[in-house]
């Protein structure tokens, strides 16, 4: 908007500039002739006044006797006329005219002096001449008055010129600003078509242009998520089927080196078969497909996923439960989507803690926390773990992906995803929570 209110200022300065130069040299123009035709008809005038002189200065036996006139003859108080006879002295002359005759040459024609502009005219037949002065001051302030005229509305008119400029183009490019914002709502969970019905025809090829874009970029996430889902799927039978042969051949007698290589060997697959899952996990919930809602009772949550890692024994001094005892924490969710999340928040404090206590926290009115005692997250890198593939693992162990599964699943129920290193109230550790929407 400031470019276009400064081009249209420009040019209407440009304009006005312009127009007061012309009007000036009209005004000059105009009033020269308004002295040629007033010297025209004083010299007349005069000649009348001088009377009988007139013969003396025919004959050239005498001059004629100095006359003094008022103004009324002129009509105007800025412009002033002598007469002079040959000799260039002063035989009449306006009340306000100079006592001395005016430095101009005795020759038909314009002067312009330092006070004056000056018109000269010879009687045809006497040796008298006219000079008829304008008033160089007076011709200034009417060019003053015309540019000031010209230049005023610019000052007074900008203001307004700024408000109606914003408002039209603000009018014109609502369209614009709202084809924006919804290109700007899309994303990886929204790719749905823009409407482009109310835009003007200008602004409707753009968005059938992107929601083209939209529905190939639909397709490619699709084709990418079902890629991954179904290779970590097939990938499941297969490793299970050799973690179950590793086991069984790590019950027979072995040599020293072949159970070190089969331990390595069966270590690699667990760790396979965990990214198979992370893949699964992340197919389901960067998913297209509708969260199934419903009342999720966060307490029987919590317990459920607790006691998949309570059935290792060496957990069940680690995992610790705590749920409110006087009342139920119900929010709105998708059971088993949420069962991924904190199955995953679990998971992440057990390795990366080494070894303290994991706390499992429900508080109402619809909060899910897991906390450690460990070394904790630099505070810098909070942000950071969200992101897909960036782990807290030293030994490269770590996929980066469980926090990244966690953040999509908690925005797609429209909860909230926090983490502070070292918890409120403790020295050191880690916290996660997951704030949801409660049931009403």
């Amino acid at each position: 908007m400031g470019s276009v209110l400064g081009a249209v200022a420009t040019t209407w300065l440009a304009v006005a500039c312009g127009s007061a130069w012309y009007a000036q040299v009209e005004i000059n123009e105009g009033m020269d002739s308004t002295q040629a035709d007033t010297a025209h008809r004083l010299l007349d005038l005069a000649l009348h006044d001088l009377g009988n002189g007139t013969d003396g200065l025919t004959a050239g036996a005498h001059q004629p006797t100095f006359v003094q006139r008022g103004d009324s003859s002129l009509g105007d108080d800025h412009m002033v006329y002598q007469v002079v006879d040959a000799s260039a002295r002063v035989v009449m002359r306006s009340q306000d005219a100079p006592v001395a005759p005016l430095p101009v040459p005795l020759v038909n024609g314009f002067a312009t002096l330092a006070q004056w502009r000056v018109y000269t005219f010879k009687h045809p037949e006497l040796p008298l001449y006219i000079h008829v002065g304008d008033s160089i001051a007076h011709r200034h302030e009417a060019q003053w008055e015309i540019t000031t005229w010209l230049l005023l509305p610019l000052v007074l008119g900008l203001p307004l010129l700024a408000v109606w400029v914003r408002f039209l183009i603000g009018r014109h490019l609502a369209p614009v600003q709202h084809l924006s914002t919804q290109i700007g709502m899309r994303n990886g969970h929204n790719l749905s078509a823009i409407p482009g019905s109310a835009l003007p025809i200008e602004l409707q090829n753009i968005a059938d242009s992107t929601n083209h874009l939209l529905r190939r970029l639909s397709d490619a996430l699709d084709t990418e998520r079902s890629l991954a889902a179904n290779a970590a799927h097939e990938l499941r039978t297969p490793l299970s089927t050799t973690q179950f042969r590793l086991h069984t051949l790590l019950d027979l007698p072995l040599t020293p080196e072949a159970r070190l290589e089969a331990d390595k060997a069966l270590e690699a697959l667990t760790q396979l078969s965990r990214r198979a899952e992370k893949l699964l996990q992340m197919s389901r919930a960067e998913s297209a497909a509708t969260l199934s809602l419903a009342p999720v009772n966060l307490s029987a949550l919590a317990g459920a996923v607790a006691q998949e890692f309570w059935v290792q024994e060496e957990l069940l001094a680690r995992v610790r439960l705590m749920v409110p005892a006087d009342s139920d924490v119900t929010v709105s969710g998708d059971f088993d989507a949420l069962a991924i999340v904190l199955r995953n928040l679990i998971e992440n404090a057990l390795r990366y803690s080494q070894g303290s206590v994991v706390e499992i926290e429900v508080r109402p009115p619809g909060t899910l926390q897991v906390r450690d005692f460990g070394p904790g997250v630099p505070p810098e890198q909070l942000d950071r773990i969200r992101l897909r593939h960036i782990s807290q693992d030293r030994d490269g162990a770590g996929y980066g992906l469980g926090m990244s599964i966690v953040a999509t699943i908690v925005a797609r129920h429209g909860g909230h995803f926090e983490l502070a290193s070292p918890p409120v109230g403790y020295a050191a550790g880690f916290e996660a929570s997951v704030v949801l929407q409660p049931c009403t």
